[in-house]
C-alpha cells in the first residue's frame, strides 16, 4: 500500500499528494516534505491516487503518521521524553529525522499502541518522570521486536545546544527526544518479565 523506491540515496525524500490544507497540516509533524512524488509518498485520502501511504487529515494526524511511517520504514527508531503532561515524541529512521511531536501522556500510550515497526524506542528518564507509567505498551513493542533503551536525561542533555541550533523549530520535549535516539543507554529486558 506504500511507495517507496529503493535508491542508493544519503536520505529519504518524503512527498505529498494532496490538498494543501492537509499538507501544512503535515508539514508540522514532519522534518523535511516536499510537495510531489517522492521516496515514499504520503497521500491525502481524499485524493485518488494508486501508491503512497494514505493518511485521512480529519483524523488524528500525529497517530496515523508514526503508525504509518514506522510500518513503511522498517528499522526506524522512536525518541520519547517523558514529562508530567508533555511528552516529545521523534521517530528516526537511518540516522535521519523523519517525525516530531509533543503529545499528552494519554496520547502517547495510545500511539504507542499503534506502532508496530519500530526496531529501538529509546526513552529518556528522570527523577520527574516515571517510564513504568508506559510498561504495558514498552512490552508490546519489545514483543513485537523492538529494543528498548532507558537513556539518562541529564548524561544526554549536554547535546541539547547543539541539537537546538541544527532543529531551532523543534520544543524543548522534542530536543530531548532526538537526543535519545541518538544516545548510548541501557538496554531493558522486560519482555520475559510479569508487569
Amino acid at each position: 500500500m506504500f511507495h517507496l523506491k529503493i535508491s542508493i540515496v544519503s536520505s529519504l525524500e518524503l512527498g505529498f499528494l494532496g490538498r494543501r490544507r492537509c499538507f501544512e497540516e503535515v508539514k508540522r509533524y514532519v522534518f523535511r516534505i516536499a510537495y510531489g512524488r517522492r521516496d515514499l509518498t504520503l497521500i491525502d485520502a481524499a485524493v485518488r491516487e494508486s501508491d503512497g501511504v494514505y493518511i485521512d487529515c480529519a483524523g488524528d494526524l500525529v497517530s496515523q503518521l508514526f503508525s504509518a511511517l514506522a510500518n513503511a520504514l522498517p528499522g526506524s527508531s522512536l525518541g520519547i521524553d517523558l514529562g508530567e503532561s508533555r511528552n516529545g515524541v521523534v521517530m528516526v529512521w537511518r540516522g535521519e529525522p523523519v517525525l516530531h511531536a509533543v503529545v499528552s501522556a494519554q496520547k502517547l500510550r495510545e500511539l504507542l499502541l499503534l506502532i508496530n515497526g519500530a526496531a529501538e524506542v529509546s526513552v529518556g528518564y528522570s527523577p520527574h518522570a516515571d517510564p513504568s507509567a508506559i510498561l504495558p505498551e514498552l512490552k508490546r513493542l519489545c514483543a513485537a521486536g523492538a529494543k528498548i533503551r532507558l537513556i539518562d536525561e541529564m548524561g544526554a542533555s549536554r547535546g541539547r545546544f547543539w541539537m537546538w541550533r541544527k532543529y531551532p523549530f523543534l520544543s524543548e520535549d522534542e530536543v530531548d527526544a532526538l537526543i535519545f535516539t541518538l544516545a548510548p543507554g541501557i538496554s531493558l529486558d522486560i519482555c520475559g518479565k510479569p508487569f
